[in-house]
């Protein structure tokens, strides 16, 4: 039971891992390890879809991911 969906977060955007741009080809924004950690802990690991916005700009849709990346053997989520 997800029962915090609409769930609103909003934090600093740090330096990822490198790989969504440059070998996916996409580019990625990352939360700090503080705003993953304050996540719900009944919300799943998985693909989201949302609409997003840095400081006061334009509202963007956006798609999340919420996990490990098993395809690179993370050990920590990571949204």
């Amino acid at each position: 039971a997800m029962r915090h969906l609409p769930y609103f977060c909003r934090g600093e955007v740090v330096k990822g891992f490198g790989r969504g741009s440059k070998e996916l080809g996409i580019p990625t924004a990352n939360f700090s390890e503080q705003v993953v950690e304050s996540f719900p802990s009944d919300i799943p690991t998985g693909i989201y879809y949302g609409w997003a916005c840095v400081g006061n700009g334009d509202v963007h849709k956006m798609v999340l991911s919420i996990g490990w990346n098993p395809f690179y053997k993370n050990i920590k989520k990571s949204v």
